[in-house]
């Protein structure tokens, strides 16, 4: 199956053109994003971490594929690749139906020669198999490729404009490879269905999902226990943002007495607690706002 439209941008591409072939593919390739030395970087960090993982214990997560995470506290090059522009700025607009998004995932994945293909799926499913509605999104992913990605090797498949589409509706052989050079990224919904290749080279191929979703759903990995407050304090706060230590909307993650995470994990005293009607001014949605201006109207 072809894509709907143009699924492929250069680095420079602006987020509008990014989102079009979002919204109507389910997905888009951003190519050489990253110079190959960020990336030498990124996996000279990692590379420890890789060896040491095991390999997965099903077909799904792949018997000779690893999988490797905990990237906040484990590198320095993917905390910045997390607030990387490009990631930050799709991800808020895919899911801007929500007041705030946060870090979901990151998994360092290495398909190692004979990982069979995935099970076509829809990522959605890690929230317990929940039907959102079709037009609601919760979840951005951006698939870093580490090094090619080539449908020899096991390049992921998609089916471009499957968003709509239970995978068992899509028809055999409509998927397609995401071929790519290292540094390029494949950024795809929750919706869009997708699953690994086969790698039948003898190379290993390696790629670094990140995930984000909306802030008021859990995370798929425990971004507290990755970085606990002993480390966070370390990091900078538009980074700790993202990875969760803020209000995911405004009754939504707050900390001690209804105050704000990051003061408390500072030690800041803030002069007032979190007031539930001025956090829902800026809300996402319609009837947040409302409720707010009728709480202050109803205020003393």
């Amino acid at each position: 199956m072809k894509p709907k439209v143009n699924d492929r941008f250069k680095k420079d591409a602006s987020i509008d053109d990014i989102m079009h072939s979002l919204h109507e593919n389910g997905y888009a390739v951003v190519e050489e994003v990253l110079p190959p030395e960020t990336v030498d970087a990124l996996l000279g960090e990692m590379m420890p971490y890789i060896d040491a993982t095991p390999f997965g214990p099903d077909a799904f997560a792949g018997q000779n594929t690893k999988r490797t995470g905990s990237l906040v506290a484990r590198s320095a090059t993917g905390r910045d690749l997390i607030v990387h522009p490009l990631c930050t700025g799709v991800a808020r607009e895919l899911l801007k139906s929500s007041t705030e998004f946060q870090l979901s995932q990151t998994q360092l994945i290495s398909a190692h020669p004979g990982s069979v293909a995935q099970k076509l799926h829809k990522d959605e499913l890690v929230w317990d198999f929940f039907p959102f509605a079709p037009d609601h999104h919760v979840m951005c992913q951006f698939f870093w490729a580490l090094t090619d990605f080539t449908e020899a090797n096991g390049a992921t498949h998609v089916v471009p404009g499957s968003d709509p589409l239970a995978p068992e509706e899509v028809e055999p052989g409509s998927s397609i490879p995401v071929e790519m050079k290292k540094g390029s990224v494949f950024i795809f919904t929750g919706k869009v269905v997708h699953g690994g290749g086969t790698n039948r080279t003898d190379e290993v191929r390696r790629g670094l999902i990140l995930s984000y979703c909306s802030g008021w759903v859990r995370q798929e990995e425990n971004q507290y226990l990755v970085a606990p407050p002993e480390l966070a304090r370390t990091l900078p706060e538009e980074l700790l943002k993202v990875i969760g230590y803020q209000q995911g909307c405004f009754a939504m993650g707050y900390a001690g007495d209804i105050e704000e995470p990051m003061d408390v994990l500072f030690g800041r005293k803030a002069a007032t607690p979190v007031v539930p009607s001025e956090a829902t001014r800026r809300a996402a949605n319609k009837t947040a706002r409302e409720w707010s201006k009728s709480v202050a109207e109803q205020t003393v």
